[in-house]
């Protein structure tokens, strides 16, 4: 259900304002703060997760016919052109399946060859933009991609729920005894699927599929029939093979698939967990409104949105955006204690120290250090989300004599981690007492995102 809150011209707070400020059950911010558009996460009164928008739009995901331009052997990669001549980096290593578009495919990747390559990364700085032959698509539950043929499972699910999934895609001939993913299109497509493809001009009782696996998400197990897991299957399978038969007919430099706006990026990041069904979606920038609202309609979205509209009162005041981004920001973190990390972002990784700060006890120093390092183990895995953290992050928490206590530390952070949405693995204990942590990297870390801050705020000042 969508609500108005009409403008007042009063600073002060009405009941429905009040209500609307607390943030027990979260609130997902679509605003601009400081010149920046961004989608801001607040729950229990804390900001859990922030997206800035970049002034220009990213590729990442985008799909298009390249043409390698030249061979660099000596670090086994080449470059490959693309739409209005960008030129993109393609690592060997990312070629492991690929797909020649203008020659008979002979196992080998030469200069002027046509590729068909995906971006995965935008360039920055003096770096161009990085591309893989190694095609991937994906929704809620399935993501599928060229390369190895098995199915994997999200290690998020649970024993039963990986059995269950095992079980439905076997007996529905998609996967096989051996774990790999079925390579024929009367396994992959529903009928009327095939029939529209084949009105396309797909030949396909012909058609050799590329090696091709798929990964079953987290949320496959949340489906809510067989029917409507099958049906996202066979509608990604179509879209799959409605590009590679596309691509066999279209000019270079071609854009087979656009990449993602930012909001719908931002979208499918925060609405991901379970928790977000209890979202309410706030903004106060009316096309971004109507957008959220037709694509909530159309997607079936559980949310509750609301536009907001108040020249008196900002959405960045109301919700103190400015107070919690530099709380973000700053390097220094406090823990309810008394206690406090330090977090120092270098080239190679980052670096988070444990303090005991002002915490004061009359208990044993062992009892002491125990109990801020269990709540600075919480706090860690809470910052590694806030700030995207990513790569090998290295904790040194305050040292303890116990091995249990030790061992109660590691596993009180595995806890936390886990209810991370982004794949983060605490490695273990150094002899020196240092936890090493990695963690995925799937965007830019928050302070990059917003480096533009101080420049932004001096032209807005």
């Amino acid at each position: 259900m969508s609500r108005k809150i009409e403008p007042r011209a009063s600073v002060d707070l009405t009941e429905e304002e009040r209500q609307l400020r607390k943030t027990d059950c979260g609130k997902l911010l679509f605003t601009s703060y400081c010149g920046q558009n961004c989608a801001l996460l607040i729950q229990g009164d804390r900001l859990v997760e922030a997206l800035f928008f970049p002034k220009k739009p990213s590729k990442i995901g985008a799909i298009y016919i390249g043409k390698v331009k030249n061979m660099v052997k000596n670090i086994d990669a080449c470059f490959v052109e693309i739409a209005n001549g960008e030129l993109c980096f393609l690592p060997g290593k990312s070629t492991a399946t690929f797909q020649v578009l203008n020659r008979r495919q002979d196992g080998r990747i030469l200069e002027g060859d046509e590729l068909l390559v995906q971006v995965v990364r935008d360039a920055q700085k003096s770096k161009q933009a990085s591309v893989t032959t190694q095609i991937s698509l994906s929704n809620d539950y399935f993501v599928i991609s060229m390369g190895a043929k098995k199915v994997c499972y999200s290690a998020k699910l649970s024993s039963k729920q990986k059995e269950s999934l095992e079980t439905l895609l076997l007996e529905h001939g998609i996967s096989g005894p051996d774990g790999c993913l079925a390579q024929e299109c009367r396994a992959l497509l529903s009928e009327e699927e095939s029939r529209k493809l084949r009105q396309d001009g797909a030949a396909l009782d012909s058609y050799a599929l590329p090696s091709t696996g798929m990964i079953v998400r987290t949320k496959a197990a949340e489906s809510e029939s067989p029917e409507e897991l099958l049906r996202q299957f066979h509608e990604l399978f179509a879209e799959y093979f409605q590009l590679l038969h596309y691509a066999r007919y279209r000019s270079c430099f071609t854009c087979l698939k656009e990449a993602e706006t930012e909001v719908a990026s931002a979208i499918k990041q925060f609405t991901g967990s379970a928790e977000a069904k209890s979202f309410e979606v706030i903004t106060d920038q009316k096309a971004l409104y109507e957008q959220l609202k037709n694509d909530g309609q159309e997607k079936g979205i559980p949310w509750n949105l609301r536009f907001y509209a108040d020249d008196m009162l900002p959405l960045s005041a109301l919700y103190s955006l400015e107070s919690k981004m530099k709380t973000a920001l700053s390097s220094k973190v406090w823990l309810k204690s008394g206690g406090y990390l330090v977090i120092e972002p270098t080239e190679a990784l980052t670096v988070i120290d444990v303090n005991s700060g002002k915490y004061e006890s009359g208990r044993e120093a062992q009892d002491t250090y125990r109990k801020i390092n269990l709540e600075a183990a919480e706090e860690v895995a809470f910052q590694l989300r806030l700030r995207n953290l990513s790569g090998i992050i290295i904790v040194d928490f305050i040292n303890m004599r116990s091995r249990d206590d030790n061992n109660m530390l590691l596993q009180t952070l595995r806890k936390f981690v886990k209810q991370d949405r982004v794949n983060t693995t605490i490695v273990d204990m150094t002899p020196l007492g240092l936890v090493e942590i990695t963690r995925k990297r799937t965007s830019r870390p928050l302070r990059e995102q917003f480096a533009a801050y101080k420049y932004n705020c001096a032209d807005h000042n």
